[in-house]
C-alpha cells in the first residue's frame, strides 16, 4: 500500500489546494478521481481512497461547493463592475455567462475540493484505509 494513504491528514490549505488542482486531497495523486473533465472513477488511482468514503450526503457537499464557486464568482463580478462603473446591461450579460460557465467548467473541482474539506473534518477511518489497501492489492499496485 502506498504509505501516503496511512499518514496523518495535511493542513486544510494543503487539502484545498490539492483539490483545486484536481488532485487527490489525501495523497496528492494527479487526476485523482477524474478520468476526464466530467468522468469520475470510484477511487483515487494512487492511494485507493473512495471519494464517497461510504457516507451519505457527499454529493450534497460537492453541490454546495459548486454553489459557493458560482455565487462567489457572480458576486465578485458584480462588486468589481459596480466599483468600475460598468453599465447595467453588460454587467447582467457577463453575470449570466458566469452563472452558466462556472458550474460547467468547475464541475470536477467541486468533488476534489469537497473531498479535501471532508478529509479535514473526518480523517479516513481504519475501514476506509483497509478498503483502499484491498482495492490497490486487487489492482496489483
Amino acid at each position: 500500500m502506498n504509505s501516503s494513504a496511512e499518514r496523518r491528514r495535511a493542513a486544510l490549505p494543503v487539502l484545498l489546494v490539492r483539490g483545486a488542482m484536481r488532485r487527490c486531497a489525501w495523497c496528492g495523486g494527479k487526476g485523482a478521481f477524474c478520468t476526464s473533465w466530467y468522468g469520475r472513477q470510484e477511487r483515487c488511482h494512487t492511494c485507493g481512497l473512495s471519494w464517497e468514503r461510504g457516507y451519505e450526503g457527499f454529493e450534497l457537499g460537492a453541490a454546495t461547493m459548486g454553489v459557493f464557486l458560482t455565487f462567489g464568482s457572480i458576486i465578485s463580478w458584480m462588486i468589481i463592475s459596480v466599483v468600475a462603473g460598468v453599465p447595467l446591461v453588460p454587467l447582467l450579460i457577463v453575470a449570466g455567462v458566469i452563472a452558466v460557465a462556472v458550474p460547467v467548467l468547475g464541475y470536477p473541482l467541486t468533488y476534489t475540493v469537497w473531498f479535501g474539506v471532508d478529509l479535514f473534518i473526518r480523517q479516513p477511518s481504519a475501514e476506509d484505509l483497509e478498503s483502499a489497501r484491498a482495492w490497490l492489492i486487487s489492482r496489483g499496485s
